[in-house]
């Protein structure tokens, strides 16, 4: 290969390796680290020799200056992502990164765990549930497919196709388990999500619907709720809830649109809907005690 393609290949190289390791610091961050010891870690686990580096190393190969690199290094050691030995000079050596993240894991679980005890210990108070307020279209799917993937009990949805598709990773995720799933589309739907019962209208021959903006109603065990809009160049305005009267009503917004697409179809939608009116009915469901839903009802 010619020396010119290697120095393009090299020039092509830095760039992406720069951007990775900016990354890396800003994950580091996330993490509690400043912008120093992100860097002095990184450098540390780029060391190929066993010996470990001097604080003089690191700091000419980091960019800290001399006079903060030992204080650096120091808090490294007291948050276990670094350790010294011998004397004359000291040398520092990165903790592997599995370890001090797992240890650094087990830290977090038990100061969560800690906070955890003593908010339980406080009065209990009433408080209004919160609603949160979703604008971009990204942050919409992200918090469904985040519900979805927490589903424990059931999984309540009415979305067009276009919002289906971009949420089947989330459907397959929870495939395996025992839910109670239902699914209203306003349009036809040419692969409903696996184990759904499918209520499927058309907007065929529709000039009028066919142009409805996109909305998304998503119910999940009957305690949390997505409501709103659901277009990607729009302020969807979108609400994430667990406010008991949102999450019912948005629930009854699925039940109605069955329940009307059934009776014009002539169609019984009673073993679906009823574990949705009736929240005693659902663990009969789950258990295998109640009639299942049909999996799949497509209209015309």
């Amino acid at each position: 290969m010619s020396r010119s393609r290697l120095d393009e290949i090299a020039l092509t190289a830095r760039p992406a390796a720069a951007d990775a390791a900016d990354a890396a610091v800003a994950r580091l961050e996330g993490l509690g680290l400043s912008r120093n010891e992100a860097l002095a870690y990184l450098t540390l686990l780029e060391e190929e020799g066993e010996l470990g580096m001097t604080g003089y190393e690191v700091a000419a190969r980091s960019g800290i200056p001399r006079s903060a690199v030992y204080t650096v290094l120091r808090k490294l050691q007291g948050v276990g992502a670094a350790f010294e030995y011998g004397e004359d000079p000291v040398r520092f050596v990165a903790t592997a990164p599995e370890t001090w993240l797992a240890e650094l894991r087990r830290a977090s679980d038990a100061r969560m765990e800690e906070a955890a005890a003593d908010l339980r210990r406080l009065p209990k108070r009433a408080r209004p549930e919160p609603v949160w307020i979703l604008r971009r279209y990204a942050e919409v799917l992200q918090r469904a497919d985040r519900m979805i993937r927490g589903a424990t009990s059931s999984v309540w949805i009415s979305a067009w196709a276009r919002e289906l598709t971009a949420l089947q990773p989330a459907f397959e995720a929870v495939a395996d388990r025992t839910l109670h799933r239902v699914l209203h589309s306003p349009a036809g739907v040419a692969q409903p999500p696996a184990g759904f019962s499918a209520w499927l209208d058309s907007v065929d021959g529709d000039v009028a619907k066919a142009a409805w903006s996109h909305k998304l109603l998503l119910v999940v065990d009957r305690r949390e709720a997505l409501i709103g809009g659901a277009e990607p160049e729009a302020d969807n305005h979108a609400v994430w809830t667990t406010n008991p009267s949102l999450v019912d009503m948005a629930t009854n917004h699925v039940i109605l649109d069955i329940t009307l697409m059934a009776r014009e179809r002539d169609q019984d939608c009673d073993a679906v809907v009823s574990p949705m009116m009736r929240p005693h009915l659902l663990p009969l469901y789950l258990s295998g005690q109640y009639p299942a839903a049909p999996a799949a009802t497509a209209g015309a």
